[in-house]
């Protein structure tokens, strides 16, 4: 049975929200968390996800701080992700697949245009704003979920409606995604991949702390919590499958010098066994990259690249290659 909450059902919402909240304030909550009832959704949804899409990869491509926030605050991709906690945290199975599925088509989309951006682009240089998303640790987990809190607690209450737009300068969703495409189109897949398990720790995060938070403000069937149990045990497990490289870079952070002496040590065995045996002049470690100055430097691309291979290979950093004489 479909269920529209724009006619205010209340007989079908007393069903589905607990009788602890005042019946004006869920039909508030349900009507503005699950916006795929409204007409002409797709559209205003694909809109907003292609302008900020567009900004921020574009923002990311000249380094723009103020460009990628402005295609934070105007991409839609968190709302689903709230309502995603908040169907599971309502035991409505159809409609968390629905959520996640609209998530799912999102991603996709992000990656894919910021993909087609970089082709449109002569050289995205591995700047500052790019190298920044490639590096999450644990702390970025611990922002999603007070965030998310945040998120969550502001569509239950209007009053706090404002916190909305913090909440997205806060957990970047589409910039990460688009550091991805970026990255991919460029070849560094290393910095794609870790632009992208920042997404995903966004993701858990958020989708998380709004389905504890919907729990214990009441927003909850109180029969049929079979899929409640069994969401936010997939939530919680997917969660625990990044915290092993959040706590890695987490580690790297907090060692800082050990973790280049450690990259040190690694490129130097790497140089001492190539053609020539390049000696190390500079490592500068950013983010998920490193840029090593050597000398001398390898005389055609197949030996830079197999040089670069093997380096990326033994740190698990992409690697960027520069010689000492341009210094």
């Amino acid at each position: 049975m479909e269920i529209d909450p724009n006619q205010k059902d209340i007989f079908i919402e007393k069903n589905f929200f607990s009788n602890d909240i005042p019946v004006e304030e869920r039909t508030a909550v349900f009507n503005s968390l699950f916006f795929h009832y409204k007409e002409n959704w797709k559209s205003s949804f694909g809109l907003m996800l292609i302008l900020s899409i567009g900004i921020a990869s574009l923002g990311l491509s000249e380094n723009s701080t103020a460009a990628i926030i402005g295609a934070m605050i105007i991409a839609p991709l968190g709302h689903p992700i709230v309502a995603l906690g908040g169907a599971i945290a309502l035991g409505w199975r159809k409609q968390s697949f629905r959520m996640f599925g609209i998530i799912i088509i999102g991603t996709f989309i992000s990656i894919i245009l910021a993909y087609l951006v970089g082709l449109t682009l002569t050289d995205v240089t591995t700047n500052e704003q790019i190298l920044i998303r490639t590096s999450p640790d644990l702390r970025d987990l611990g922002i999603a979920i007070f965030a998310g809190t945040a998120g969550a607690y502001g569509y239950y209450r209007s009053e706090f409606s404002t916190v909305l737009s913090g909440v997205a300068i806060s957990v970047a969703l589409v910039p990460p995604l688009c550091v991805s495409g970026l990255m991919i189109e460029e070849g560094h897949y290393i910095l794609a991949k870790a632009s992208f398990l920042l997404f995903a720790t966004n993701f858990v995060g958020i989708t998380f702390s709004t389905i504890l938070v919907f729990f214990l403000l009441g927003l909850r069937q109180k029969h049929n919590r079979k899929w409640f149990y069994t969401g936010t045990i997939i939530v919680i497990l997917t969660g625990a499958s990044i915290i092993i490289p959040l706590a890695l870079n987490f580690n790297s952070f907090n060692s800082a010098a050990l973790f280049q002496s450690s990259i040190y040590a690694k490129t130097s065995k790497v140089l001492d066994l190539s053609k020539d045996s390049p000696v190390i002049k500079d490592i500068s470690i950013q983010g998920g990259a490193a840029i090593i100055v050597i000398n001398p430097f390898p005389k055609n691309s197949e030996d830079i690249n197999r040089l670069t291979t093997e380096l990326e290979r033994s740190t698990g950093l992409q690697i960027f290659l520069q010689s000492a004489d341009k210094q």
